[in-house]
């Protein structure tokens, strides 16, 4: 870009709870040529609970890359399909139930008793979905 081009519109087309998952989504459309920013990967590295309630990280593109881009990642999600992407919309924004972790947490501290922690259902943060985990598939 030189000085008399505009800067890009960069639009959010995913968000995440882990800077792992963030990274690999970026990782993949920056190999299809397509520029890309993490924006909050910062605040999720130094304080996820501050990341959390800034709305995590936020994966954008330029306007102009939107559908390519989102083409992208619907591809990837078909073709990487588990159980941590979403059945409903195959968003990979889920993250485990904290019912289980919660249990564990209270456990520690007030028995201190260390309790492992697992969830046999998850979350999707995009459409609010929520659906059971084959625990046999989970290991």
């Amino acid at each position: 870009m030189n000085a008399d081009d505009p800067a890009p519109n960069w639009t959010t087309i995913s968000r995440y709870d882990h800077p792992t998952n963030a990274h690999i989504a970026a990782g993949k459309l920056e190999a299809e040529g397509i520029p890309v920013f993490l924006l909050g990967i910062n605040h999720a590295s130094a304080n996820w609970l501050l990341s959390n309630a800034l709305g995590g990280i936020q994966l954008q593109v330029p306007a102009d890359c939107v559908d390519e881009a989102k083409r992208l990642l619907a591809e990837t999600v078909e073709n990487e399909a588990s159980d941590e992407n979403c059945p409903r919309c195959g968003s990979g924004n889920t993250s485990p139930m904290n019912n289980s972790r919660k249990i564990a947490f209270l456990a520690i501290h007030l028995f201190s008793i260390p309790l492992p922690w697992g969830s046999c259902r998850r979350h999707c943060g995009d459409c609010g979905h929520e659906w059971a985990v084959d625990e046999n598939q989970a290991q």
